[in-house]
């Protein structure tokens, strides 16, 4: 069984899609929707959905931690909460588990047409082929891995990044494998509609302070100091 683990902030606009599609899954036994203090009817229509809502922690990793302690499912599948996975990812995780993956992860595909939603994709599929993948592509993990990976780090960002980083140690160390599966996870173009430019300047420079060993505090720094510009 499948448990999926929405963190989420202010999400109404997105939250009904996603939960709409994940409740045409069989392979899904349960959803958690990790709230971070939401003052728009994100709770609300979790709960109508037939989600369970943890409350309380913020940061999206603390969010995601707290869900998974209270989950039953053999796979956690994370998700934010504007992603919308094809019909079959479930499925595919099952597959992928079964043959002996502890984790992984989906290929993305951003929303519009164009030359940046393109751009942004293959350098995702790039990116992936050196063992690098974020939170936002649909990370997924067995209970067993996660739980032995201690989670996520409490931190304000990157805490995706950290975590996909040591289910490839943990993956090798045990001479198993992560799966990139084939079904597309659509994602919003929001995150660089308006500054593509900008966006991957930023995002650039943030996975070099990370490479280069920089703080959890120092990157934070920098993203939310370069969103205020």
């Amino acid at each position: 069984m499948i448990t999926v683990v929405i963190p989420a902030r202010n999400e109404a606009r997105h939250l009904p899609r996603l939960l709409s599609r994940l409740a045409a899954m069989p392979q899904i036994g349960e959803i958690f929707v990790a709230d971070g203090g939401s003052d728009d009817q994100t709770v609300a229509l979790a709960r109508e959905a037939g989600a369970v809502v943890v409350e309380g922690a913020r940061g999206r990793g603390a969010q995601q931690n707290a869900a998974a302690r209270c989950a039953s499912g053999e796979r956690l599948w994370f998700l934010h909460a504007d992603a919308l996975p094809s019909r079959g990812s479930a499925a595919q995780i099952e597959i992928a588990a079964r043959r002996g993956a502890i984790g992984g992860n989906f290929r993305i595909r951003f929303e519009g047409r164009g030359f940046w939603p393109r751009l942004f994709e293959i350098i995702a599929r790039a990116q992936r082929g050196l063992g690098i993948y974020y939170g936002d592509s649909g990370i997924w993990a067995t209970r067993e891995a996660w739980e032995e990976l201690g989670g996520f780090a409490p931190w304000p960002l990157f805490e995706d990044l950290d975590f996909a980083r040591r289910m490839e140690l943990l993956a090798r160390a045990q001479n198993r494998k992560t799966a990139c599966c084939a079904g597309r996870l659509h994602l919003s173009a929001r995150r660089f509609e308006k500054r593509p430019w900008g966006t991957l300047w930023l995002w650039g420079r943030l996975q070099w302070a990370f490479e280069r060993g920089a703080s959890p505090d120092e990157l934070a720094r920098l993203y939310y100091g370069a969103a205020k510009r």
